[in-house]
């Protein structure tokens, strides 16, 4: 599509946009895997207007690795108090590439209530 470079530009430009406006991606790519496990499921990107810019469609992406990882400890801690543990994630470890983008980093620490 064009919108980037390199992964290096994604923060600056997301981070050059206060919110998505509107623009929503959801990142299934090769199919949608857990907590929904459907290998049928396709990525979509909406919400676009004529005002939306490339680091509406950054922030967008951002936020949905956030979600996805949001749901699937969210689907882990539900597995837990199934089998009567009580579990509570008090911070999350992370590591990778994506670990350099701050924005990422804070987007999913303010979602997930915990320190990143």
């Amino acid at each position: 599509l064009g919108i980037i470079g390199s992964s290096a530009e994604v923060e600056t430009k997301a981070a050059s946009v206060p919110d998505t406006a509107g623009v929503y991606f959801v990142p299934a790519l090769t199919g949608l895997f857990a907590p929904h496990w459907r290998p049928d499921a396709r990525g979509t990107l909406v919400g676009l207007t004529h005002y939306s810019t490339a680091a509406h469609i950054c922030r967008a992406m951002l936020e949905a690795i956030c979600f996805q990882s949001g749901e699937v400890l969210t689907a882990m801690t539900k597995d837990e108090a199934a089998m009567h543990n009580a579990m509570e994630l008090k911070r999350l470890v992370v590591d990778g590439g994506a670990c350099v983008n701050n924005l990422l980093m804070q987007t999913q620490a303010d979602l997930l209530w915990v320190p990143v």
